[in-house]
């Protein structure tokens, strides 16, 4: 995927959050609670974005 359709993928996603997160937070829903979410759901987006350790030797030791 080139440069502008991962920006325009990346925007998406982060307004849908962020306006999930307002909605939540509106009904009631305890903002820690949404941060343990949130946390979690970010770590599930990089790893389906794949932006891990691009290096081919592996990790830094």
């Amino acid at each position: 995927m080139n440069g502008r359709g991962g920006r325009l993928q990346d925007l998406i996603g982060f307004l849908a959050v962020l306006a999930t997160g307002i909605i939540l937070i509106r009904m009631g829903v305890a903002p820690q609670s949404l941060a343990t979410v949130a946390i979690a759901l970010s770590g599930l987006y990089a790893a389906w974005r794949g932006h891990g350790n691009d290096r081919p030797g592996g990790p830094a030791r």
